[in-house]
């Protein structure tokens, strides 16, 4: 069976945590760009 309330009451926290993963790449990817445009 499927547990269709089980998966909206993880979704959340899914998508908090997907959130979380995305901003430190972009972060990260950001201060690369920076750090080469600095040292160019």
């Amino acid at each position: 069976m499927f547990d269709v309330q089980g998966m909206l009451a993880t979704l959340p926290i899914a998508v908090k945590g997907m959130a979380g993963v995305f901003s430190v790449i972009i972060a990260i990817w950001i201060s690369i760009v920076l750090m080469i445009k600095i040292f160019k």
